[in-house]
């Protein structure tokens, strides 16, 4: 590896870099013209990676990043203990849906399905009418002109 970061920090990768944004940006014309605008962008995009990586220093930070990833990776297939560990993790989610998953996201959910079903029971109301039927409880402006302003511009996005 240390090889490897001494060629990247090396005078002789910059032209490297370049000339592989250069044969990226060939690529992505001809990808223009045969498949549209919207690959040819695209191949721009990854064209211009390297040279921003080499002109950033980043690209030794990319190899160390790669390299504590794969040290990681080796350790964790031949652990006995981080097996059990991701065993807990399945066990842990295996319960949190048995008792009905996370509690913030159920109470969404349950308050979603009382306003569907109060809706339904009266027989009156429907999902498209609950808006009207909030617009008429408003509170009424009244002799307070410090929130009249506040007020409009509240009607005007929609909220009550």
């Amino acid at each position: 590896m240390h090889s490897w970061l001494s060629f990247v920090d090396g005078s002789f990768a910059g032209p490297i870099f370049v000339a592989v944004t250069v044969a990226g940006l060939v690529l992505s014309g001809l990808a223009w013209r045969r498949k549209g605008a919207r690959s040819g962008i695209r191949g721009v995009a990854w064209s211009l990676l390297p040279a921003a990586a080499w002109l950033t220093h980043s690209l030794g930070l990319v190899g160390r990043i790669v390299s504590a990833v794969v040290v990681f990776a080796g350790g964790f297939v031949l652990s006995p203990e981080a097996w059990l560990g991701v065993i807990l993790v399945g066990v842990s989610v295996l319960f949190f849906l048995v008792s009905g998953g996370i509690p913030l996201v159920g109470g969404r959910r349950r308050r979603k399905k009382e306003v569907g079903g109060k809706a339904g029971r009266s027989g009156g109301d429907t999902p498209a009418s609950l808006p009207a039927a909030r617009d008429r409880a408003k509170v009424p402006a009244g002799d307070d002109d410090d929130l009249a302003g506040v007020r409009d511009i509240l009607k005007r996005h929609g909220i009550s």
